[in-house]
């Protein structure tokens, strides 16, 4: 099993998910539960998709990439070089 770190290749620093979003988050609260968070958050708007970058430089090659919502190593980048 591989041992690597999910971290910026290029500068070892944390990875962000980005998504681009103009518009607010709303939750339905059950009237039976009024836990906050207790239901999925749905999306009002238009909003992009979901993107890797690396917290400390956005411009980095992370070496990672989104699929289906896993974050998977890109070995076709130029960061595992």
């Amino acid at each position: 099993m591989s041992t690597f770190r999910y971290r910026c290749k290029a500068c070892d620093a944390h990875l962000l998910v980005k998504v681009p979003f103009k518009g607010r988050l709303v939750w339905s609260i059950d009237e039976d539960d009024p836990e906050f968070g207790s239901a999925f958050p749905a999306l009002k708007g238009k909003y992009g998709n979901a993107r890797l970058a690396c917290s400390a430089d956005p411009l980095h090659e992370t070496g990672f990439h989104l699929i289906d919502g896993s974050v998977e190593r890109n070995l076709a980048s130029k960061a595992w070089d």
